[in-house]
């Protein structure tokens, strides 16, 4: 007999940057999540402050990184024995149910991933639960059952798929697959989870290509808008809505390409996003060294992408009124290894339109004054007009 495929479980770096990789959100926010973006926030319910919240999700990540369960545990309950009115043996029962429940599904993603890249030579996965006493019912019914790993079933039943799930999967080869014997999806029990409990480790780095890869625009709607109710907070950044990360994310993705293109030619190069869907909307317009017009759609929200060819991210005098003419929900500019992003949010006073213009026909005639524009540019954010950040 050959054997399983097994991983090791303390310490794992992929199962602690699951963790620290989460944006963070209170309770109400990261409800209205939708269930394929609910792993990439961390929530304590009943605890709204971010920063207390950022502390927790931490904790939990230096489980992975080789801290002791009992290290973890007491600083979370420190961090929590506010939230539980000084209740010492409360705060340490919310710590271990945030330890399990988070922890658990990092070591599951971890677990996961390692089982993915070795499908082709262990293409059959057995559920195991712990095997004691306080194994639920609905969960022993599953205990030995091997199916194909990719078999549907797993997208709701891969272990933990509920609160205090301790079972794992264990990666079997042909051989050892058929020895004990292979169910049939259609066979398989299928015990309900809580209502309020989602988990799929194949959904634990998606991306917006993703999301919308067979999805239409009525469907990626109603997704987008459920994803723009709930505010996050990722590391380094200001607060701002799941949707706007997953964006974020797409275009730093399309940033590297685009860029490597420029530097290879020195043009230019633009691609338009619908913001409603996520979709990119036509081709990537290429212009030349002094600039490039992206295809605008009418009657379309969009977020635009282009690069500069001269190492400066900074939004040039046409790119300011580009973004205001058009109502760009957000705008992206790359340059070497820096992205940075610019939203209108107000419009602006006639004056200072009239002097982005000015600042475009300097700029168009080679005699913008550089340190002038960029004082503006502070002012219109300090004022509010826009609002403007360099994306790590």
């Amino acid at each position: 007999m050959t054997s399983t495929l097994k991983i090791d479980t303390f310490p794992n770096e992929a199962a602690a940057a699951y963790v620290r990789g989460k944006a963070v959100a209170d309770p109400k926010n990261f409800g209205n999540l939708p269930d394929q973006l609910k792993q990439r926030a961390f929530a304590v319910a009943g605890i709204e402050q971010l920063d207390v919240v950022r502390r927790i999700r931490d904790a939990v990540a230096k489980l992975p990184e080789g801290a002791s369960w009992d290290a973890a545990k007491k600083e979370i309950a420190d961090l929590t024995s506010t939230y539980t009115g000084g209740d010492v043996k409360a705060a340490r029962a919310r710590a271990e149910h945030v330890l399990r429940t988070h922890g658990f599904q990092a070591y599951a993603v971890a677990r996961h991933q390692q089982q993915m890249a070795g499908i082709a030579s262990h293409p059959y996965w057995k559920y195991e639960t712990v095997g004691d006493s306080r194994v639920r019912a609905g969960h022993a019914a599953l205990d030995g059952k091997v199916l194909r790993a990719d078999d549907p079933w797993w997208k709701t039943h891969y272990p933990p798929w509920d609160w205090g799930c301790r079972c794992i999967v264990i990666a079997l080869d042909e051989e050892d697959a058929k020895e004990i014997g292979i169910s049939k999806s259609g066979d398989m029990p299928t015990p309900e989870r809580s209502g309020t409990y989602s988990f799929d480790p194949s959904d634990a780095g998606i991306s917006l290509d993703q999301i919308t890869a067979g999805r239409d625009d009525a469907d990626m709607r109603i997704f987008s808008a459920k994803a723009r109710q709930a505010t996050v907070q990722p590391d380094g950044r200001e607060p701002e809505t799941m949707w706007e990360m997953m964006v974020d994310e797409k275009m730093k993705k399309e940033s590297r390409s685009l860029v490597a293109k420029t530097e290879r030619d020195g043009n230019e190069r633009s691609i338009v996003l619908d913001y409603l869907t996520g979709k990119q909307i036509g081709k990537e317009k290429v212009g030349d060294a002094n600039g490039v017009k992206p295809y605008i759609p009418a009657g379309k929200e969009i977020a635009t992408l282009h690069t500069h060819p001269n190492g400066d991210n900074t939004p040039s005098p046409g790119d300011m009124l580009f973004g205001f003419q058009n109502g760009s929900k957000a705008e992206y500019v790359a340059s070497g290894n820096k992205l940075r992003r610019w939203v209108w949010l107000k419009t602006p006073e006639p004056e200072d339109a009239r002097l982005i213009r000015k600042y475009e026909e300097d700029n168009d005639n080679g005699g913008v004054d550089i340190e002038s524009y960029n004082a503006f540019l502070r002012r219109l954010v300090n004022d509010g007009y826009i609002k403007m950040e360099e994306l790590p």
